[in-house]
């Protein structure tokens, strides 16, 4: 049985940012669910994803973009998890949070355009969400993006990995060499440390978005290799 696909979309967006990914994939013959994360807290997202998880028949590829690769790395214990893909994507292992990962990156390196938190959530500031989330998205589809931020919950942020997936499953890494919202460095750094097969792709923060079939083949050889 060939594994079937679960998308999980990081902060400050929702799942609709996969519709391309979904299209390829499913128009390959691929099943695929696209998991709604409510990016409040670690713990909530985790429970949201293995959900989904309970809720498709046999085994499964596990995929997560940017913050999405926190909550794959917590709820890819599942016993239907047969592998992971990292999609320019946090890799926390144990003890870690996305906050811990960030005090790592690169300090001259490009700096996400992060606000104030207000009312325990973070946004992006509009009038840059383009040059660092989308740069490589159409200018009418970055605005919409931005002007449709989902709010990026501290507690999200601030959540502990309780025990890292990547130890047990087998990885894979799109490593994004435009990326300004996670350093290519970082991801160098992540992907190498969890032992992950490495795809390199030129593109923005926004690949699933800009290069949908780019982020699907990547998941097709993960599905491949797990079949």
């Amino acid at each position: 049985m060939s594994p079937s696909i679960v998308l999980v979309h990081g902060g400050f967006v929702d799942g609709s940012g996969w519709r391309g990914v979904y299209d390829a994939l499913t128009g390959d013959g691929h099943a695929v669910r696209v998991v709604q994360n409510p990016t409040k807290s670690l713990a909530d997202d985790a429970a949201v994803t293995r959900d989904v998880l309970d809720d498709v028949d046999g085994p499964v590829v596990l995929v997560g973009h940017s913050y999405g690769g926190a909550v794959i790395t917590e709820a890819g214990n599942h016993d239907k998890v047969a592998a992971l893909v990292y999609v320019t994507a946090f890799a926390p292992d144990q003890g870690e949070s996305v906050n811990s990962l960030l005090a790592t990156f690169p300090a001259d390196g490009p700096q996400p355009p992060i606000l104030p938190p207000v009312n325990g959530s973070l946004f992006l500031d509009r009038s840059r969400f383009a040059d660092s989330f989308a740069a490589d998205v159409s200018p009418q589809e970055a605005a919409f993006m931005a002007d449709a931020q989902v709010p990026w919950g501290l507690e999200a942020l601030g959540g502990v990995v309780t025990k890292a997936a990547w130890r047990a499953r087998p990885s894979w890494y799109l490593h994004v060499t435009e990326d300004r919202m996670i350093p290519p460095a970082a991801q160098t750094s992540m992907a190498s440390r969890i032992g992950a097969t490495v795809v390199e792709t030129p593109g923005s923060h926004a690949i699933y978005v800009s290069r949908p079939r780019v982020v699907a083949d990547l998941i097709a050889r993960a599905v491949a290799g797990v079949s």
